[in-house]
């Protein structure tokens, strides 16, 4: 018996993607696609308990499971060691659970918690599907591939640095529906923002940025200055008492509000102008979806520099300016202002950064995930 979309009733779909919100988001973004069939669909969530996941999933009402992991390539011996011990036990916690819940596909997106999901889906035989949303795959990803039933990229590049034989597919980042649908004009009477307001939404990823934190320091002395702008600013959480210390919060609070984080973030950016981040695949999708143009900040310090590939990408096609971490306090407030001050230019590199949106990217994964549960095990034809 089928349900009304062809899709096999009670199908069981695991979720992995921990860390940060670049590898949470798009596998909540399946999911809140996967809830919407609550009668055909049976949802897990794997990850772990220090991870952003641990936060977020439950909140999307997900059933959450949690495996140890850690980052195995730490410098120092020490760490390496911490990091192998901890990738041993989750890969053990992570067959005990798989083994005993039996989902029909794996779909994992990225993170130090997805190894041992994936090494204990594969040895089990369950379909294993890997989305990467970077151009360049991360380490995890990488080693996945060679067991995955199919990879999912958000990019056509990246298939040239996987393993010869990999079954690569180009789907996209899987935005949120509520990015894509929110009403810019709803946001705004939400949020309190006037309509003649240009509105900069800055975010350093999930845990912060302290370079794009000293840039919207500048920013922020700058709007006092300039009434027409208004400024959203989330810190990180650990670093909202540093990256606040100097500011004055009591000037113009409706123009100027500054979080630790930004949970209702379809609604901060339908009513943006202008995004300031880090390079993260999340940050520049979701921007893409609202054709909002960008000021990025990239990460020097994330693996092998991906972030710096991510945003040539976009600076190539005119979508992002680029600022290097080493000179944000230089050219950070400079390529702000260029943006804020010209609607026009706004407008072009926005419609720019449009054309990188892959509006079908959640109905390709999601039908890449019903594919691969169909199929007979976890094997690779």
């Amino acid at each position: 018996m089928s349900t009304a979309s062809g899709r096999k009733p009670g199908l069981r779909v695991a979720l992995s993607g921990g860390g940060s919100g670049g590898h949470v988001y798009p596998a909540l973004a399946v999911a809140g696609r996967f809830q919407a069939e609550a009668d055909a669909i049976d949802l897990m969530y794997v990850g772990t308990r220090a991870g952003l996941e641990a936060d977020l999933v439950p909140r999307s009402g997900v059933p959450f499971h949690t495996i140890h992991a850690a980052a195995w390539l730490k410098p120092g011996a020490a760490a390496k060691l911490r990091g192998a011990w901890h990738t041993a036990r989750g890969t053990w916690d992570a067959w005990r659970l798989l083994a005993r819940t039996r989902p029909d596909v794996v779909l994992t997106t990225g993170g130090y918690v997805t190894g041992p999901v994936g090494l204990a889906a594969s040895w089990l035989h369950i379909p294993l599907v890997v989305h990467e949303q970077n151009v360049w795959p991360g380490l995890t990803n990488r080693l996945l591939a060679r067991r995955a039933h199919l990879v999912l990229t958000s990019y056509a590049d990246t298939a040239q640095h996987l393993a010869a034989g990999t079954v690569v597919r180009v789907t996209g980042y899987p935005v949120r529906s509520a990015i894509v649908e929110m009403d810019r004009d709803a946001a705004r009477r939400q949020l309190g923002l006037a309509s003649e307001w240009v509105v900069v939404v800055a975010t350093g990823g999930s845990q912060g940025a302290p370079a794009v934190n000293t840039l919207m320091a500048d920013v922020w002395a700058a709007a006092l200055e300039r009434r027409h702008w208004a400024v959203l600013w989330a810190t990180g959480p650990r670093r909202f008492e540093g990256a606040t210390a100097h500011l004055d919060r009591t000037a113009d609070p409706e123009r100027l509000r500054v979080e630790p984080y930004l949970y209702d973030l379809d609604v901060v950016l339908a009513a943006a102008d202008v995004v300031v981040g880090r390079a993260g695949a999340g940050t520049l999708a979701e921007a893409a979806a609202r054709a909002l143009p960008l000021v990025l900040v990239p990460s020097p310090h994330v693996s092998e520099r991906h972030q710096e590939k991510n945003a040539a990408v976009w600076a190539d096609r005119g979508a992002a300016l680029v600022v290097a971490e080493s000179s944000v306090g230089q050219a950070g407030l400079s390529a702000v202002a260029a943006l804020m001050d010209d609607a026009d230019r706004r407008r072009t590199m926005g419609e720019a950064g449009r054309r990188l949106h892959h509006p079908a990217a959640l109905d390709r994964i999601v039908a890449a995930v019903v594919d691969a549960a169909r199929s007979r095990d976890g094997r690779r034809a």
